[in-house]
């Protein structure tokens, strides 16, 4: 089983005449995985100009989860309901590692990298800090390419399990803040 997050991000074209009750049909679907177990998040982003695609995006506590949502029959039965909406077929896209991380929340699928940077800068260096405290002097006498695998082998899973998550979560509503709104 998947610890990580997973986003499903799928975008639709809506057939012509058809944009208002297409979007209508996605926040359905959204409300309906929200009552799916492991359900974290939905977003429905329409196109600014109102003629590109509409782009749904799921996000599930694991990859488990969403695989559940992706081949039940409830969401079969919405998507059914989506014909005549759309031109053309779905293009879907699942995200995971930092990406997954980052993707779950109600403003935005999509976190500048830039951001994504600043947030693990700012996850790594106490972390590498306290590494080198705790470890330095046991490791002072290894050979440097010994030291630096160790510290990626304590580093890595850390980053990804504990502290990109948890500061990510913090500054979820800055991370996710869109251009327009300052």
């Amino acid at each position: 089983m998947s610890e990580l997050p997973v986003t499903v991000v799928v975008s639709r074209r809506p057939a012509p005449g058809r944009e208002i009750e297409l979007e209508e049909w996605a926040r359905g679907l959204v409300d309906l995985s929200s009552r799916f177990p492991g359900h974290l998040d939905g977003d429905v982003m329409p196109s600014a100009d109102g003629g590109g695609d509409l782009v749904v995006a799921l996000s599930f506590v694991n990859a488990d989860a969403a695989h559940d949502w992706e081949h039940s029959p409830e969401r079969d039965s919405w998507l059914a309901r989506a014909d005549g909406l759309v031109d053309g077929p779905a293009r879907p896209q699942s995200l995971g590692g930092f990406e997954s991380i980052f993707a779950p929340s109600t403003s935005s699928a999509v976190v500048p990298r830039w951001k994504t940077a600043v947030v693990i800068a700012l996850a790594i260096y106490p972390a590498s800090l306290l590494l080198q405290l705790v470890l330095g002097p046991v490791t002072a006498s290894w050979p440097l390419p010994l030291r630096a695998l160790v510290s990626t082998l304590v580093l890595v899973p850390f980053m990804v399990w504990v502290g990109v998550p948890w500061l990510s979560r913090r500054l979820d509503t800055w991370l996710h803040r869109r251009p327009d709104r300052g």
